[in-house]
């Protein structure tokens, strides 16, 4: 079967000796064939995704009150897609994406922006995905088309940028996760809560791998990941759709797809007892990370988990405020149920006040996480919950950069952004029972990972 789905993807997209090799811009088989359909957003806008031949997607919204647009690049990969011994290349390619190309010297690019008034120059990456963003007046459409499409096929991958760019993530790893006490409890938590998925690992890697590492390593990622087939664009702002689809077409419609690597499906083992973890950390106060197992984001469950997650810790009135810093327990508490392409860790972290204990924390929160699993919230609480939602989730459309966010998220983690839309709409007919149950299905102490930090 595997054999058989190989044959078929070679005969779907070719295949090349050169694995950044291109054809002419005239060959028939690639230039000006795609697939295109309109998809609505909220409120007045819709979407024009575009599939070209190639592989890659490209999803625009007009949004013509300001002569500005939102340009976002997301590549199917993170550190999900790493190997051991291999951890933290994803990262660090991330920062290669800013060396020198064919055509441009190193800092050109930056500068090119710069010169054309980009705004919000950024990247980043997660577990699942990484992601390159600019904002630029509507007039510099084609430069940053033809800009990044050198970018995901021509950067140059030798020693010497390689190291220089390792330097400068070991030296951030350094700052964010050995000498900053979140980082390394949230480190130590994945390690401890994952033994065998990727999510195990942090997704700046560790220093070790980042040692070892080569530019050889970065090269063979690079050809691997970085193809049209891989990617998803969004251009939302001041364009015409018909304009970018026919840019796009030029700089990116005679790029080869790549052959996606088979990603061993690996079932984490299930968790039989709590996992608990005490460090000795250069701190003045106690800190409490909590982690227990869900499922992933496409899973029927996260609409009541993420309504969990603001009846926990969301705004001014919450159950953990009201428990923990309005008694003087604590000075801060959060929450996060994580959105994943595989099953994740719904967190809970807490920073003590002085002189209070994590493990005093601990057993309130535990009240607090039976309390919904044998109490039904009241349809008030609930309500309240689910305005607190529906409100972020228009402001997380507010803006160019949210709207080409939030769709850049959702096509990289489930290849359609309506899924992020389904969820909303799910969230609002979530019932009390389903926060029962839910509650008391995720919330087993068997399924808890917990990491306490006290003062050396």
């Amino acid at each position: 079967m595997q054999i058989l789905l190989a044959l078929v993807l070679l005969l779907t997209f070719g295949c090349s000796s050169t694995p950044k090799a291109s054809r002419p811009e005239t060959d028939p088989l690639l230039r000006g064939m795609s697939i295109q359909e309109k998809v609505p957003l909220a409120g007045a806008f819709s979407v024009n995704r575009i599939q070209f031949k190639n592989g890659l997607k490209v999803l625009v919204i007009e949004d013509h009150a300001s002569p500005t647009f939102a340009y976002q690049t997301w590549f199917k990969v993170g550190s999900r897609n790493e190997t051991p011994g291999r951890t933290g290349l994803a990262h660090l390619f991330e920062h290669m994406m800013f060396k020198e190309t064919k055509s441009l010297k190193d800092g050109e690019f930056d500068r090119l922006l710069e010169g054309a008034g980009a705004e919000g120059e950024n990247a980043f990456t997660s577990r699942d995905y990484t992601a390159y963003i600019q904002e630029l007046p509507s007039s510099q459409l084609e430069l940053i088309i033809k800009a990044e499409s050198e970018r995901m096929t021509n950067v140059i991958v030798n020693d010497q940028s390689f190291k220089t760019e390792r330097e400068v993530v070991q030296n951030e790893r350094r700052f964010r996760n050995e000498n900053s006490p979140d980082g390394i409890m949230d480190q130590e938590l994945f390690q401890i809560a994952f033994e065998k998925h990727p999510y195990h690992w942090p997704v700046i890697g560790y220093q070790r791998d980042l040692d070892s590492m080569s530019a050889h390593d970065a090269s063979k990622f690079y050809q691997t990941y970085y193809a049209p087939n891989h990617a998803t664009i969004v251009v939302v702002g001041d364009v015409k759709t018909e304009q970018v689809k026919a840019l796009v077409d030029k700089h990116y419609g005679h790029l080869l797809p790549q052959l996606t690597p088979e990603i061993p499906q690996i079932t984490e083992p299930a968790q039989l007892k709590p996992k608990e973890k005490v460090l000795k950390l250069n701190i003045q106060v106690e800190k409490l990370l909590m982690g227990y197992k869900i499922p992933n984001f496409r899973h029927e469950d996260m609409p009541a988990l993420d309504l969990i997650q603001r009846l926990l810790t969301d705004g001014k009135s919450n159950r953990l405020q009201e428990a923990l810093v309005d008694t003087g327990i604590a000075s801060s508490a959060r929450s996060d149920d994580f959105e994943d392409r595989d099953p994740s860790l719904f967190l809970i972290m807490v920073n003590l006040q002085i002189g209070k204990k994590a493990s005093a924390a601990e057993k309130v929160i535990l009240s607090e996480l039976k309390s919904l699993s044998e109490v039904p919230v009241s349809e008030e609480e609930l309500k309240r919950a689910k305005n607190k939602s529906k409100f972020a989730f228009y402001q997380g459309l507010e803006s160019n950069y949210d709207k080409a966010y939030f769709l850049g998220v959702y096509e990289s983690l489930a290849d359609d952004f309506s899924v992020g839309l389904e969820h909303e709409k799910k969230v609002a007919t979530v019932t009390p029972q389903d926060i029962l149950r839910v509650a008391k299905k995720y919330f087993q102490p068997n399924s808890r990972t917990v990491i306490k930090g006290v003062k050396k």
